[in-house]
């Protein structure tokens, strides 16, 4: 491998940015990309965001510039640096628009564009591209099947950081699509349906003890991801809630344990292996030289329902 990398130039090595290593969403990503570069002979580099110092992240693109990676993959948006620190990072970015290196974006089309427009890079450059999913459309569909079925008190639970533009566009997405299926219900929204908690299981339970204690508590919830969706469906278990005939539950991304609990989680499918699949191929198609038709690419969600909704 080392005698191939040099003869055409290249690393044979290939960098993946996430939020966080812990969600299992990016899990099932990062598993997808390594073992389709494993199979073309790429290694991968892995680096997760720091929400604390900011600096740092695009310490990561030097340190990956200096590597002399072949193509970067970024899910989400790392916290940009404030205006009066951009000129470092403008720098590395523009270093490696000269070396043409490929970006594959995962995330809003909002954050591809602050990301393009704080970096100066043309919206047209065919060396970036955007994968997406309609996160405003996905959780509308689950909210109006949530008021079909009887639904008028309904919690939206959002997990992770949702005060910090750029990176709250996902979270506000979402939300969007919760406000869209009141309106349009004629169901009028309530601010004190709207709940934030830490990422994961407690963050899903802290979030069910706070909304169940209101004079009005929420016969159903939405969760912007699925397993702040399962610590509530076990808080809601624990508090002696039947699960769906008093309280539902609807999360989101499908990840492997939403089929497993007990009982198993309703959520919206996010077509994760064929996002991942699509990032590394369209990464190595850019860096073997070759063109796409398109710099924007939209996926499909599905609602799957299970137990923990009618």
């Amino acid at each position: 491998m080392v005698a191939r990398g040099f003869k055409t130039k290249k690393t044979m090595a290939i960098a993946v940015l996430l939020p966080t290593i812990t969600n299992p969403i990016y899990a099932s990503f990062i598993h997808t990309v390594e073992y389709l570069a494993h199979e073309n002979n790429y290694q991968v580099i892995l680096f997760s965001y720091d929400h604390e110092n900011i600096l740092s992240n695009f310490d990561y693109l030097t340190d990956l510039y200096d590597r002399m990676v072949d193509g970067i993959i970024i899910c989400g948006i790392p916290p940009l640096p404030a205006p009066n620190h951009t000129k470092k990072a403008k720098q590395i970015m523009q270093a490696f628009r000269e070396k043409k290196t490929p970006f594959i974006f995962y995330n809003e089309e909002e954050q591809f564009s602050v990301f393009l427009d704080t970096f100066d890079i043309p919206k047209n450059d065919s060396n970036f591209m955007l994968l997406k999913i309609d996160r405003e459309q996905a959780v509308y569909e689950a909210v109006k099947h949530l008021i079909h079925t009887g639904h008028t008190r309904i919690g939206f639970i959002g997990e992770g950081v949702v005060n910090t533009y750029p990176q709250n566009i996902p979270y506000h997405k979402k939300l969007a699509g919760y406000k869209k299926a009141l309106l349009e219900a004629g169901i009028p929204f309530s601010s004190e349906l709207l709940v934030t908690g830490t990422d994961g299981y407690q963050g899903g339970a802290d979030c069910f003890s706070h909304l169940s204690s209101l004079e009005d508590p929420p016969t159903a919830y939405v969760g912007t991801g699925d397993t702040i969706s399962l610590g509530i469906v076990s808080a809601a278990i624990k508090a002696g809630f039947s699960i769906p005939d008093q309280i539902a539950v609807i999360g989101f991304d499908n990840i492997q344990e939403a089929s497993f609990w007990n009982p198993k989680l309703s959520t919206i499918s996010v077509p994760i292996y064929e996002i991942a699949k699509a990032a590394f191929t369209n990464l190595l198609l850019l860096m073997g030289g070759g063109a796409i038709p398109f710099t924007i690419k939209s996926f499909d969600t599905q609602l799957i329902l299970r137990e923990s909704s009618h």
